[in-house]
């Protein structure tokens, strides 16, 4: 595929840069789509809402993977960790819509950011990466950042916090596993193969439960369905740029990237919902911009050393 000029570099290159810039640009779709989400809220039953996230990924892959040339699926194995996959995006989606029901869109986003530290784990210890003890410093410092912004123990906490926790730890195993298929896979195939299987097993318990949601589902407005389409968008070009950024620098290096999430769900917090970050979030969100630059920085001064 041909890129201009002005943006080949982050896109047609393979460098850390290009997958760095690849990786904010999907934190920025993640905290739109999860803003849709918010803005929907119980208006929408949530297994009709993950449906139709996942048909719509289903589709538009499709219809992508059938102006090929030669359409096969040589680059979706092992078939193995497709179905892992899928499962753990399922999961992480029940757990993201079910959290942004009950928890404003900051705290939600802060809590998923333990996703990172788990990610950077298993990337050490699951894909043999090397992670510099500087480097763990600085998703450290992340962590703290994030403590500063969501200050545990406040009154807005409460058993809801077990879904976003819930959607951290599914969203780090699915990080992993994307970063081994994207090594061998073709990224189209993988996310369409993803969201196939999610439709098919959601289909199924919509199958199962069709007595109690179709009452519900007739009831839902017109314009809630735009913006579950507009939700769905969001998230299928999401998981597209992902993996784009996985194809183009390793694991750890982008991990602390997915901070960049909070900045954006913090200002679409306040565009959408007048939700105005305090001091304290604020001096977070400086700590956790801290931390990532760091690991660029260490990055460049050590590409491939080893750990100190």
């Amino acid at each position: 595929m041909q890129y201009p000029r002005y943006v080949n570099r982050f896109f047609a290159g393979s460098s850390v840069e290009a997958g760095i810039f690849i990786m904010v640009l999907t934190t920025a779709t993640f905290a739109g789509s999860d803003s849709v989400v918010k803005v929907i809220g119980s208006s929408v039953p949530l297994l009709a809402l993950l449906w139709v996230r996942y048909v719509f990924q289903t589709v538009v892959l499709a219809i992508w993977l059938m102006r090929r040339p030669v359409i096969g699926l040589h680059g979706a194995r092992p078939f193995r960790l497709q179905l892992l996959r899928a499962i753990l995006l399922l999961l992480n989606s029940a757990s993201t819509f079910a959290g942004l029901r009950y928890l404003p869109l900051p705290v939600t986003t802060s809590l998923a950011m333990l996703a990172p530290l788990i990610t950077t784990v298993l990337a050490a210890t699951l894909l043999g990466e090397k992670v510099a003890r500087s480097k763990w410093a600085m998703v450290i410092l992340g962590f703290i950042g994030m403590l500063m912004v969501v200050r545990p123990g406040g009154g807005q906490f409460s058993w809801a916090v077990g879904f976003p926790i819930a959607a951290a730890t599914t969203f780090a195993c699915f990080q992993v596993v994307s970063s081994k298929l994207s090594k061998t896979g073709d990224p189209m195939i993988t996310n369409f193969l993803t969201a196939l299987v999610a439709t098919l097993m959601l289909s199924a318990l919509l199958w199962t439960a069709q007595a109690t949601l179709l009452p519900a589902i007739k009831s839902v407005r017109f314009g809630s369905w735009l913006l579950v389409l507009v939700m769905a968008s969001l998230a299928t070009t999401g998981h597209s740029l992902m993996l784009q950024a996985l194809r183009r620098a390793p694991l750890a290096v982008l991990t602390p990237f997915g901070y960049a999430q909070l900045a954006f769900a913090t200002l679409f917090s306040w565009l959408f919902f007048g939700q105005v970050p305090d001091l304290w979030m604020t001096l977070g969100m400086l700590v956790i911009a801290c931390s990532g630059i760091g690991t660029v920085l260490l990055h460049a001064q050590g590409r491939g050393a080893d750990p100190d």
